[in-house]
């Protein structure tokens, strides 16, 4: 993983565009070079935003997804960008599993923590924390049980 302050012999102008005039733009990209791939983190973003952004990422490079647009550069570079939605929801629940653990929401949700306790506890934002419970079924699972 690299910040855009990693990447070599990016122009100066691109690096203020990226991190000051329009850092709300980006979350990542990933960079492709032979046998070698590179996700670029926007380091501006939060800290729980940015674990999201990469483990988002590498769900795509884990499950082997196929961009439906990659840009190649004159030095060989590949830029993978424009998933399916499809793929995208699927990157989306790989991440979501592996930050926020089905056991592990459980059980933090029966120590009495909220959804932004448990957002804490697991580094993730409130907003991951709380779609996790509710597309896992625990909430409901303890409504019903207590």
């Amino acid at each position: 993983m690299w910040t855009p302050q990693d990447v070599p012999e990016l122009d100066v102008s691109h690096l203020t565009q990226l991190t000051v005039s329009d850092p709300d733009s980006w979350d990542a990209v990933t960079i492709k070079e032979g046998d070698c791939t590179v996700i670029v983190i926007n380091n501006t973003r939060s800290a729980a935003r940015q674990a999201n952004t990469i483990m988002h990422e590498w769900a795509h490079l884990e499950l082997k997804h196929r961009p439906s647009r990659v840009d190649e550069f004159e030095n060989g570079l590949l830029l993978l960008s424009d998933y399916p939605k499809e793929l995208e929801d699927e990157a989306d629940w790989l991440s979501g599993a592996m930050l926020a653990p089905r056991d592990g929401l459980i059980a933090l949700r029966k120590r009495g923590l909220d959804d932004d306790q448990i957002a804490e506890a697991f580094g993730i934002s409130g907003q991951l924390a709380t779609w996790r419970l509710r597309m896992t079924g625990i909430d409901r699972q303890f409504r019903r049980r207590y």
